[in-house]
């Protein structure tokens, strides 16, 4: 197959139909109203619809209702709210409320979802006093830039990242934004032209579309210079491996076009997988944990961040963690795969050298009462001691036992980390097995080839 004939193939599937564009412009524009009606400020449709970079059967709609920055900021937070719920009210929507740096009205409809979203108008370049003020600012630039026969080509690019799994600029996947999408596509035109160019990529990547000059200041794999604000990378978010992952994706497919890059194809362990796992000698182990109440872009970040801190614990015992990883969907989990699990009950302390008296002396009067004594070799003190705890599964059991208050623990972790089920052994490849997310993320991490 030709890339021609590919592209043309995908956008048949991706790219809304006529009746899909008419349906939703009614909604919008009542929407519009609305919105008018109500608040008596602007509203804006903003995101990929209001970009017309949206993909078939996507019907989340980002409606940002605009004040001036005059506004204090508990007056947007207040009256944002409440206009909400009066534009859900007037399109039948049954409401909740969402919690991003400020809360805002999620309304449904039969046919379509609305994120009512209260923001400040800034112009470009100027600084922004909430965190979503320069999505309208982003839809002006898409739209004055992007001709509109290129709009298909951000629409192949967003189903390509989606079909490699690097779609969503989210902390959990830490891929490419739909923004993203569209300015590398406003760059590099045409799909094939992109990636043509991604095949050659070494990070550092700058690309500075308005040569606004401060592309040097960023140190990310990708950085894309906002428009809107030459003070921000856009690629921010990007994580090294999804980097990686879309050079190599691109390299593949401009050495042999399919369309299989178009579609997420999710493999999960296999049973000779699995045995190759069991079969590297080492020890995994999990903590499954309930998933709180949280932002996920605030939870994700504290979950790996977690990984970590259980990692360097386990290292401080003398205990070598070959991998630590964390994942979540319904649950939490932070999987460990350890490379020494096992300690011998005493502990070998290095001490001073015997020509520092003062030190000397602390050593031995903090080691002196073990039951067996400090000694010398060459010219250094050593003492024994016995270690707390043999094996990582008794350190980690230590630590879910705790109070949450006494684990240091992130914020929205440190109670679900009291409450941990650990799973070693059989039981932990019987939860993977049966966990279909859980068993196509480990085999990502263990088998699919970045290099």
């Amino acid at each position: 197959m030709t890339v021609k004939t590919i592209k043309q193939a995908v956008l048949r599937k991706i790219r809304p139909s006529v009746e899909e564009e008419k349906k939703l412009e009614a909604f919008t524009t009542r929407l519009l109203s609305a919105t008018k009606n109500v608040s008596r400020l602007e509203g804006v449709i903003c995101g990929s619809i209001g970009k017309h970079t949206w993909l078939r059967g996507d019907h989340d709609v980002d409606l940002f209702i605009v004040f001036p920055v005059s506004a204090l900021r508990e007056e947007l937070e207040k009256s944002g709210l409440e206009f909400g719920k009066q534009v859900a009210k007037q399109i039948n929507g049954a409401t909740i409320i969402k919690y991003a740096e400020h809360p805002y009205v999620r309304a449904r409809t039969p046919d379509f979802l609305v994120d009512i979203v209260p923001c400040y108008r800034i112009a470009p370049g100027e600084k922004i006093k909430s965190a979503v003020d320069r999505s309208p600012l982003h839809r002006e630039y898409v739209l004055k830039k992007l001709p509109a026969e290129y709009r298909d080509e951000v629409r192949l690019l967003k189903q390509f990242c989606k079909g490699i799994g690097v779609y969503g600029s989210d902390a959990k996947t830490r891929g490419f934004s739909g923004y993203t999408c569209e300015l590398l596509v406003i760059n590099y035109g045409k799909l094939e032209n992109l990636l043509k160019a991604a095949a050659m990529w070494k990070a550092p990547v700058k690309i500075d579309v308005e040569n606004a000059g401060t592309a040097s200041k960023f140190t990310e794999p990708l950085v894309i210079v906002d428009p809107v604000d030459p003070e921000r990378n856009v690629a921010a978010n990007l994580g090294a491996e999804n980097f990686v992952k879309f050079i190599r994706s691109a390299a593949s497919f401009i050495a042999k076009p399919e369309d299989s890059y178009f579609s997420l194809h999710e493999l999960f362990l296999g049973k000779e997988e699995v045995q190759k796992m069991k079969e590297r000698g080492t020890l995994f182990v999990a903590l499954k944990m309930k998933k709180p109440d949280a932002i996920e872009d605030t939870l994700y970040p504290q979950l790996r961040k977690t990984a970590k801190r259980l990692e360097a614990i386990a290292e401080k015992e003398e205990f070598s963690v070959l991998r630590s990883l964390a994942f979540s969907d319904d649950d939490m989990y932070i999987i460990m795969e350890m490379n020494v699990w096992q300690q011998t009950p005493v502990k070998k302390m290095p001490g001073p050298e015997i020509f520092s008296a003062k030190h000397v002396r602390e050593f031995t009067e903090k080691y002196g009462k073990s039951e067996f004594p400090p000694y010398i070799e060459e010219n250094q003190w050593f003492a024994e001691k016995k270690r707390p705890f043999k094996d990582a599964v008794s350190l980690l059991k230590s630590i879910v036992s705790k109070k949450p208050e006494e684990l240091a623990m992130p914020t929205h972790i440190a109670k679900p980390l009291h409450d941990a089920t650990l799973l070693q052994a059989d039981e932990f490849w019987k939860t993977v097995t049966k966990h279909r997310e859980l068993s196509a993320f480990l085999r990502r991490k263990y088998f699919e080839k970045l290099a």
